[in-house]
């Protein structure tokens, strides 16, 4: 391979670990807006209601969201581990932590199932 392809994997690896993480804050801003609501002092003395369960479109988009996100650093971690044997470049543990973080929230989520 040449070194532009090279560079090309590279940029395309941490291109990939951006969007991931930035579709994982974007998950939490969803996740937010679909888990119940939470029953508090106020709320109660006031008369205030809650919604207590799972806004159902909003859920399914937020797991197909997350597996986006598992399957995109999945890649990337593929294409990290390639230029890692390949070339020996440096392992990005970011890629990483992003797939774990993203394979455990979906799993956690198909634990729930409202």
């Amino acid at each position: 391979m040449t070194k532009k392809l090279l560079d090309k994997i590279h940029l395309l690896s941490y291109a990939m670990t951006i969007v991931g993480w930035c579709l994982i804050i974007y998950a939490l801003i969803i996740f937010d807006n679909a888990r119940p609501e939470m029953a508090t002092v106020v709320t109660n003395y006031f008369g205030i209601e809650v919604r207590e369960n799972w806004l159902e479109d909003v859920f399914e988009r937020l797991k197909y969201l997350l597996w986006f996100c598992a399957v995109t650093s999945f890649i990337s971690l593929l294409l990290n581990w390639y230029l890692n044997i390949t070339y020996h470049k440096r392992f990005s543990m970011a890629i990483v932590l992003l797939f774990i973080v993203s394979a455990v929230a979906v799993m956690l989520l198909g634990a729930i199932d409202p």
